[in-house]
């Protein structure tokens, strides 16, 4: 069996920083609104933006050579994901994963992944080697994820809607090693299995003993914490997550260290300058980067695709965050979820941003925590007459390469002053040159 040539690489897209954009290629202009200090939010936004990536600073930019290509990217980034991983050690007991009245802090995590990569490292796991995560969103996903990347070795996304044949598919296009499913999935794979003899199988949350060809999630995470050493370069492949195959095979895209390391860092930035313009805009200090509080994020689109797993797990992870997983997509429990767990972040489609502005248990929940209510793959999700439904004060909209990460979100008090409403064409982006572009500036 070898590797089918139905994974494709984004080399030209991946690991880059973000360019600065200009108020030719925002849409609508906000170079037209005013601050308190007579000078306009966009010119506040350059200044935020010149001051946090320039020399010395966190979010510094430089330009490296990347396969004969020059490109732009943070000088001070990881390497790796594993020293994303490694460095949210230091958030102790603090929650990190909950689902369904569990809960697993960051130092039961760290514990539980270096225990997880040992057990595929002695399984005969190794850098490069690929090992295929089926299930749920469930706790046990990011966990495995993390000892994955943290080895070397690279995680494949599959889509927990998948049928027996589509899995048949996917596990001889990317040849994994391991997988890793719950009882759904395992229940499916047992109808290929004979295809897949030399593959070890580990099985989650089953309600019965775990088959003779399988190994019990429990056995594996009682093994010895011990996380492997092991040098991981940028370029190196993370993970591979497929597309839907709408017009054919699904494809798996595959995603490197440094591209993952740069949605990361890009994310943050984002973070960072929005609050820092604003509070110039206002003559007020600006806040110091990293002096927000940790998110509470809401995990309610799959972890196989990149929304989920690389815009949201991973800046909530850098964060020191608690990611709330769904067991499936309702409206009335993520309101339930947005109030218990004091929420503060929520990204999905825009259509399950629509249900929860629009859901009757809005009025009586508490949604006062929630900052950021985000969607992407499609649309701003607006009413008949192009309103721009719930109490957001705007929108913004960003397009591109959906598993090459790219984020649109709604942000509470923030983006109103950018966008004035939520955006009804097709969405534009600048190079720093003024040169309209495509999504990856």
């Amino acid at each position: 069996m070898t590797r089918g040539d139905n994974i494709v690489d984004l080399r030209r897209h991946r690991g880059r920083a973000l360019s600065m954009p200009t108020a030719r290629g925002m849409l609508p202009l906000p170079h037209q609104q005013k601050s308190n200090r007579g000078f306009t939010v966009y010119e506040h936004l350059k200044q935020a933006w010149q001051e946090l990536t320039g020399p010395g600073q966190p979010f510094e930019v430089t330009t490296e050579t990347v396969g004969s290509v020059p490109i732009r990217t943070f000088r001070h980034a990881p390497p790796s994901l594993r020293e994303i991983w490694l460095s949210t050690a230091g958030h102790g007991d603090k929650d990190y994963l909950v689902f369904s009245g569990e809960r697993c802090t960051y130092s039961e995590a760290h514990t539980f992944t270096a225990s997880i990569a040992r057990w595929l490292h002695d399984a005969g796991v190794g850098p490069g080697d690929r090992v295929a995560i089926a299930m749920r969103n469930y706790p046990e996903w990011m966990l495995a994820y993390w000892a994955v990347t943290s080895m070397g070795a690279v995680v494949v996304g599959m889509n927990a809607w998948w049928v027996a044949q589509e899995m048949a598919f996917a596990l001889e296009d990317s040849v994994p090693r391991v997988l890793i499913c719950d009882r759904e999935r395992l229940q499916r794979f047992s109808e290929i299995r004979e295809r897949f003899s030399t593959m070890k199988v580990v099985a989650v949350r089953l309600q019965d003993e775990a088959p003779a060809w399988a190994t019990d999630w429990v056995e594996v995470i009682n093994a010895r914490p011990d996380l492997p050493a092991v040098a991981i370069a940028p370029e190196d492949d993370a993970c591979i997550f497929y597309t839907s195959g709408t017009t054919g095979r699904p494809k798996g895209a595959r995603l490197t260290h440094r591209g993952c390391v740069a949605n990361v860092m890009n994310v943050a930035f984002i973070n960072t300058v929005q609050p820092m313009a604003v509070a110039l805009a206002k003559g007020t200090t600006p806040p110091a980067p990293g002096s927000s509080p940790a998110p509470n994020s809401l995990l309610a689109t799959p972890l196989f695709h990149v929304t989920a797993n690389n815009c949201v797990a991973h800046a909530t992870t850098l964060a020191g965050g608690k990611l709330v997983h769904m067991y499936k997509w309702d409206a009335a429990d993520a309101l339930r979820l947005i109030e218990e767990e004091t929420i503060t972040t929520f990204n999905g489609v825009p259509m399950m941003a629509r249900e929860i502005l629009m859901h009757p248990d809005f009025a009586r929940r508490d949604t006062s925590s929630l900052l950021v209510l985000g969607g992407g793959g499609g649309g701003a999700a607006t009413g008949p007459g192009g309103e721009n439904p719930g109490p957001f004060s705007g929108g913004a909209t960003e397009y591109g390469l959906r598993h090459d990460r790219n984020i649109r979100h709604h942000r509470r008090g923030v983006s109103g002053i950018f966008c004035r409403q939520a955006v009804q064409r097709r969405p534009r982006c600048a190079h720093a040159g003024g040169q309209v572009c495509g999504a990856l500036g």
